[in-house]
């Protein structure tokens, strides 16, 4: 069983150098945490606020998907790299804005956000190698 993990984290890791390389991200330092992402996704990635490191993980449900699912899951999470320090910076209004013009303000931008990774993921995702990793 031990093994069958290690294979597991093992190619899910040499799938997401493959990415970071046709994705031209190849100055970020991706750590794969063997935690699962939140509930109501699919997988997650953190960017550091200053350096060119993120961590990634991936739900239970995401080893269950089919390739083409698991490519589009990763090409949206390593998009979020793309945008990050975007992201961040937008971020950084809140205490700019006060809680009240945040509260209606974050979701709002987070649901643009999400929206335009995704459409840019299913533009990218189709000219990647799909990935090749045990199911669960």
């Amino acid at each position: 069983m031990a093994k069958a993990q290690a294979t597991k984290w093992t190619a899910l890791r040499a799938y997401v150098d493959e990415l970071q390389e046709f994705m031209n991200l190849l100055d970020w330092e991706i750590k794969i945490l063997e935690a699962a992402s939140d509930l109501d996704a699919w997988a997650d990635i953190d960017a550091h606020e200053q350096a060119p490191t993120a961590d990634l993980r991936v739900s239970h449900d995401f080893w269950l998907q089919d390739g083409e699912k698991q490519r589009l899951v990763l090409v949206h999470e390593l998009l979020h790299l793309v945008i990050a320090r975007y992201a961040q910076t937008t971020e950084s209004l809140e205490d700019t804005l006060g809680k009240l013009a945040w509260a209606s303000f974050q979701p709002q931008l987070e649901n643009t956000e999400e929206r335009a990774v995704e459409h840019l993921a299913r533009m990218i995702a189709p000219f990647a190698a799909l990935p090749v990793l045990p199911k669960a």
